[in-house]
């Protein structure tokens, strides 16, 4: 098993960090990590996530099951290489309100076969994922400052 885990305080209410987490839309504006997504946000739902591989624009489309969907709260869903023996990750998101703000904690759980044969790949992975919550971070209090 490894686990990945960022916690980053946001000047925003989880109820407007929740609407730019979950503007699909959008995310080729901000995300580092996703630069795409649509689906369903219900439990159960399938989200089809465009992940960036190359610095020259070639991505891949991964689907995911949507765990969670609980607004302002709590987003998860789980991805599966073949099966759960081989590879998968649950990715989550937490928001906790926290005196006006948020404190988000996104964390990821892999487990499976794959995993310590992918420990480099995870190595690289991992500093995207510290990005993607430094990049909510400013997306949500530069909209908040602007009342957006």
């Amino acid at each position: 098993m490894r686990q990945l885990i960022s916690t980053t305080d946001i000047a925003a209410p989880p109820e407007h960090v929740w609407g730019v987490l979950t503007d699909f839309s959008r995310y080729s504006e901000w995300n580092p990590m996703f630069t795409g997504a649509a689906g369903d946000l219900v439990p159960g739902g399938v989200l089809a996530l465009r992940m960036p591989v190359t610095e020259g624009g070639r991505s891949m489309t991964s689907r995911t099951r949507v765990l969670e969907a609980e607004p302002g709260r709590r987003l998860s869903w789980r991805w599966r290489v073949v099966g759960s023996a081989v590879l998968q990750a649950v990715h989550e998101f937490d928001l906790r309100p926290a005196g006006g703000g948020t404190t988000l904690v996104q964390r990821e759980t892999m487990v499976g076969a794959l995993v310590p044969l992918l420990s480099p790949v995870i190595a690289t992975y991992e500093k995207t994922f510290v990005r993607l919550s430094e990049a909510l971070k400013a997306r949500s209090e530069g909209e908040a400052g602007r009342g957006a």
